[in-house]
């Protein structure tokens, strides 16, 4: 339970839940999203090509004897051919979608610059990618300050403008205000949509407008979910039924906090069913230790077994899933398990219940979800 963090611990805890899309130790609330890992994608253009083959014949040896008189006889006409078409080489449509500014949140801003912009030394912030923006063809990064005792973070996230809804247009180029806490600015350049989350809105603007003109000439392409994606419709409907069998208990429900996902990117990834957020705790509170849960979805995504193990998973067997891996959260006094079906994949992070616990609440959202 939040309710039950010291405020350090709870500022960890809104730094995961925060509104980016690259390091997922998650998306989330106002601040330092994430959803991290870039999937770099290449463009395979096969060309095929024709090759021409001639031939030269050789004249005919001259006699050296007499020969006879010809006679005269009807000339056979000479057969003629008919020549080959000439293949003309075509191109493949790709079957990968382009990735804004490549999936390389070093070609969206440097080190340097955002610390120039931010104020303070920051440093790319890579984690473990869940709502990655990469899969709908976009790229989204966060930098934090180097010094671990600061708070400063900015994340940017760049989508085609195609995959932005209406409402969320509405809000480009509309300067936020900030106090009380982060917030996101967005605007529009070209075909592409550049959203910055920051503590100050005058950062945030002269962020979008340094990455703009170059996320114009690198918008990335949209991408369609697979046809097999799970079809999120609400989070908590979907999976509450679940989780309480798993549990042995019918007295969930939502977790009491502002620790949320939320803002224009988050609006984004779900408008386009890509991206759903629940969370289940008791809701009364006599307990000492009572369980906690924050269950993130991705449809159609999966993860990659090399980022997954280089951030600290260790693969375990989940009913339901092709590949996952338990993960622990000290900042958080938490176990993360992680999972990939044909569906998608699911981040379940948990407060006071075991790993089997754990494995068997995500076996049970997995069939949940089908």
């Amino acid at each position: 339970m939040n309710d039950q963090l010291t405020p350090e611990e709870r500022a960890v805890m809104r730094a995961r839940l925060v509104g980016g899309a690259r390091d997922i130790k998650p998306v989330g609330a106002h601040r330092g999203a994430v959803i991290a890992g870039s999937i770099a994608a290449a463009l395979v253009i096969a060309i095929a090509g024709g090759v021409a083959a001639t031939t030269t014949l050789s004249a005919p040896e001259i006699a050296t004897t007499p020969s006879p008189a010809p006679t005269e006889s009807t000339p056979t006409p000479s057969p003629t051919s008919t020549p080959e078409p000439i293949v003309t080489p075509t191109q493949a449509a790709p079957t990968t979608p382009v990735l804004a500014f490549g999936g390389d949140c070093s070609a969206v801003l440097s080190e340097s610059a955002v610390s120039a912009l931010v104020g303070v030394p920051m440093e790319f912030s890579p984690g473990l990618p869940v709502w990655d923006a990469t899969f709908l063809g976009g790229v989204s990064c966060q930098w934090r300050a180097q010094d671990t005792s600061q708070w400063q973070a900015l994340n940017v996230t760049v989508l085609p403008w195609s995959l932005v809804p209406e409402a969320v247009r509405a809000r480009a180029g509309v300067t936020p205000s900030c106090e009380g806490g982060p917030c996101d600015y967005s605007q529009r350049f070209g075909d592409a949509w550049v959203v910055v989350n920051a503590d100050d809105a005058d950062i945030a603007v002269r962020a979008a407008a340094e990455i703009g003109p170059r996320a114009a000439a690198s918008p990335g392409t949209e991408r369609q979910l697979p046809s097999g994606a799970w079809k999120l419709t609400d989070c908590q409907e979907q999976l509450a039924d679940a989780v309480s069998g798993a549990l042995g208990r019918d007295d969930l429900g939502p977790i009491g906090t502002d620790n949320v996902p939320m803002g224009q990117e988050w609006d984004v990834l779900t408008a386009s069913g890509f991206a759903d957020w629940c969370s289940f705790a008791p809701v009364t509170y006599d307990e000492v230790t009572p369980p906690g849960l924050r269950i993130g979805i991705a449809a159609g995504a999966r993860f990659d077994a090399s980022e997954v193990e280089a951030f600290g998973g260790t693969p375990v067997e989940v009913d339901g899933a092709q590949q996952a891996w338990v993960i622990e959260e000290p900042s958080l006094k938490a176990l993360r398990l992680v999972a990939d079906a044909p569906g998608g994949l699911i981040d379940v992070t948990a407060s006071n219940l075991t790993e089997e616990q754990v494995r068997t609440v995500a076996a049970a959202v997995l069939a949940a979800l089908g």
